[in-house]
């Protein structure tokens, strides 16, 4: 009898253990969407229920296995969910009650819910919002006048959408009920109108698809800067973060975010009262909306359990990827990044360059009497030309568009590069694979185009 008590005992046990991780984080997953639709901090949920902030911290993350019907009821309450919303919450919570041997439910699923802006927090949490939003303001101004982005003016990086099968279904994306009928998404755009984009997008989550030097960096920048300027700013704190170390079998994407603010931001490592970081507050709290840069940085190996661990969450965020990266991700897990639209940046077309490249020289002539901006007229020239623009580039099709930009004329190398068209023309002679040949070879100094690098070009 004692024997048939303890393997009788040792099995719920097991079955307890195996329904757990599943039942804490659909709850905190649900918890938090009712949470923001209410627009309410976890500090402010707190002070309505009488539930204190760090069981309240502890549901939501998926830390706490002691599932207190009583305290999910107080929850409830202070949410005022509906009749429907507190079905789905009791029926989570039964999910972990072991039911007879050989039954097996089935998850309930946790939708996200429309998503509206979080009132403001109070405290010492919003203090350290506040002071973060400076920080990286300050930071990513100083990095575009780094970059000399608008020098002499920002290069048009355009966008439109991703091909269909690199996101998800429009319904999804828009969070609609079933049957209802999606709208057309807007999903082209430029540089200026980015937050303009993302705010239309309801799930808030975007996918940001560009090959190598296309700008997505630079969209990811002025994302950040134009959401933090906006009139009506967000509650939320953009932050850029790079995942090319990310580790998504070992890290959880709540501790590498923890992590990063930590070493960029050392001021968030101070405690709050329940003995958090401010760092930890932040995140848990829905406060810093994740930019996530370089999914295509990440190991091969690593890329399809990233995109996983971003699909096991409905927080709203962004990610930069090279596309043939993510869409090699997408299909090792069978799914795009969930609920989130996807956009793709365009290359700059010729006319883009005829209205830039003459204006990087400060000079309006050259010492022997020529200005260069008759030189790059003749460069533009010749990709004007019939055979040129479908050739520039080796591994372009030969039916490509003659309007694609080549290789150099990418925004960074743009910038970055010494070259000067007198160089290209002279260089390349009369032939168009010689000219080709010029434009690869374009050096990429890591200077900007000035004055200096074609005033003294040699041969000019």
């Amino acid at each position: 009898m004692c024997d048939r008590s303890s393997r009788y005992a040792r099995s719920s046990r097991n079955i307890r253990r195996k329904w757990e991780p599943r039942v804490t984080n659909e709850l905190g997953t649900l918890l938090r969407q009712l949470r923001r639709r209410a627009r309410l901090t976890q500090e402010q949920l707190a002070e309505r229920s009488q539930v204190s902030v760090s069981t309240i911290r502890r549901l939501e993350t998926g830390k706490s296995t002691d599932h207190r019907l009583r305290t999910l009821h107080l929850l409830a309450e202070a949410l005022e969910v509906e009749a429907e919303e507190r079905q789905r919450l009791t029926a989570i919570l039964d999910g972990a009650q072991p039911g007879p041997a050989g039954r097996r439910e089935e998850p309930v699923p946790t939708a996200p819910l429309p998503v509206a802006p979080a009132e403001p927090p109070a405290g010492a949490i919003a203090d350290a919002a506040a002071s973060l939003a400076r920080e990286v303001r300050r930071r990513w101004q100083c990095e575009e006048k780094h970059r000399r982005v608008h020098d002499p003016f920002p290069l048009p990086v355009r966008h439109q959408p991703a091909p269909v099968d690199l996101m998800d279904r429009p319904e999804n994306i828009q969070r609609l009920q079933p049957g209802a009928v999606p709208r057309d998404l807007d999903l082209s755009g430029e540089l200026r109108s980015v937050v303009g984009t993302y705010r239309s997008v309801e799930s808030q989550r975007l996918v940001i698809l560009g090959r190598a030097g296309s700008g997505k960096s630079v969209l990811a920048i002025k994302f950040v800067l134009d959401l933090l300027a906006a009139p009506v700013s967000s509650v939320q704190v953009p932050v850029i973060f790079s995942i090319g170390s990310w580790d998504p079998t070992t890290t959880t994407l709540r501790d590498i975010l923890v992590n990063h603010l930590l070493r960029d931001h050392p001021h968030l490592a101070h405690r709050t009262s329940d003995r958090t970081t401010l760092a930890a507050a932040l995140v848990d709290a829905d406060l810093v909306l994740p930019v996530l840069d370089g999914l295509d940085e990440l190991a091969e190996a690593l890329r399809g359990p990233a995109l996983e661990a971003l699909n096991a969450t409905s927080l709203p965020l962004v990610l930069t990827s090279r596309r043939d990266e993510y869409a090699q991700a997408v299909r090792e897990v069978h799914a795009p990044l969930v609920w989130a639209a996807c956009i793709e940046l365009t290359d700059l077309t010729v006319e883009d360059l005829a209205a830039y490249l003459p204006r990087t020289d400060r000079l309006a002539a050259s010492p022997g009497g020529q200005g260069d901006a008759g030189l790059w007229d003749a460069v533009l020239e010749r990709l004007r030309v019939h055979d040129t623009p479908a050739s520039v580039r080796p591994d372009w099709p030969s039916g490509s568009s003659r309007r694609s930009k080549p290789p150099w004329t990418s925004p960074p190398r743009l910038r970055r590069s010494g070259c000067c068209p007198s160089t290209v023309l002279r260089r390349s002679g009369s032939s168009s694979c010689s000219f080709r040949q010029s434009l690869s070879d374009a050096p990429l100094a890591g200077t900007s185009w000035s004055a200096c690098s074609s005033r003294f070009c040699p041969g000019q």
